[in-house]
């Protein structure tokens, strides 16, 4: 059965009180509201489906943001991390500074950087997270902003930890674009995706294009999926990316 809006009944008691118990809503209920519905949709824009692909951000429970909110209330047991993919290396496509970010981001997923110790903590979190934020806090823009921060180049964008923010001193500088097949995304561009509600309207996810072919955008990006989140590289349909915001070029 899929729980969306509108529908009431035990099923939906039940995923609201798993929804209260991972702190995205206050109290449970078995009427599928607005609240309920926001709530589904934060959670599926930071976990994962089976395979390990991003949640279709849609505010509908079906089994496999059901399979995720199992995986992250300790019922089942997760899925097994992919391996490492290899990554080639830039190639001359892309802005210079987007290119050095990159080799940072590649080495960092490559070492396995990540969580560790409890949600968003660890080591490699703190040292995103830059003293910007507490340990706890989301860190995919914190990692973006490490990545530029020591590629070896003058930072383009004033180093952050909110995914909104920097999309925002890349719109103050025109670098934002609208990615197309005639125009796709290179490496090293940013590319951003929303998971705003009404009560919290800067929530943003971030991540670092690897690159383009055939439709395809790889990505690599921090903070997706539940603990021990690391590191990982996904792949988009160009045009049919869910809850995107756009992409940025940095400059030079």
């Amino acid at each position: 059965m899929l729980l969306k809006l509108g529908v009431k009944g035990p099923e939906v008691l039940q995923l609201t009180t798993d929804l209260v118990q991972l702190g995205l809503l206050t109290r449970p209920t078995q009427n599928f509201n607005a609240q309920v519905q926001t709530a589904v949709t934060k959670f599926q824009a930071q976990n994962l489906d089976p395979q390990g692909n991003p949640l279709v951000i849609d505010g509908i429970v079906g089994p496999l943001t059901r399979f995720a909110l199992d995986v992250v209330l300790g019922r089942r047991s997760a899925p097994p991390l992919k391996p490492t993919p290899t990554l080639p290396l830039p190639t001359a496509e892309g802005s210079k500074s987007g290119n050095a970010a990159l080799l940072v981001a590649i080495a960092e997923m490559n070492r396995g950087a990540g969580e560790q110790e409890g949600d968003n903590l660890g080591p490699d979190v703190h040292k995103y997270l830059n003293g910007l934020a507490p340990d706890g806090s989301s860190w995919c823009a914190g990692f973006v902003s490490f990545c530029f921060a020591n590629s070896g180049i003058d930072m383009p964008f004033k180093y952050s930890v909110g995914a909104q923010n920097i999309l925002g001193q890349f719109k103050k500088k025109r670098w934002i674009y609208a990615a197309s097949i005639a125009h796709p995304p290179e490496p090293g561009d940013i590319i951003v995706f929303t998971r705003a509600t009404k009560a919290e309207p800067w929530l943003g996810h971030i991540g670092l294009v690897h690159g383009y072919a055939d439709g395809i955008v790889t990505t690599i990006e921090g903070n997706r999926g539940p603990y021990p989140s690391k590191v990982t590289s996904f792949t988009y349909v160009l045009g049919r990316i869910n809850k995107l915001l756009g992409f940025g070029r940095p400059q030079p």
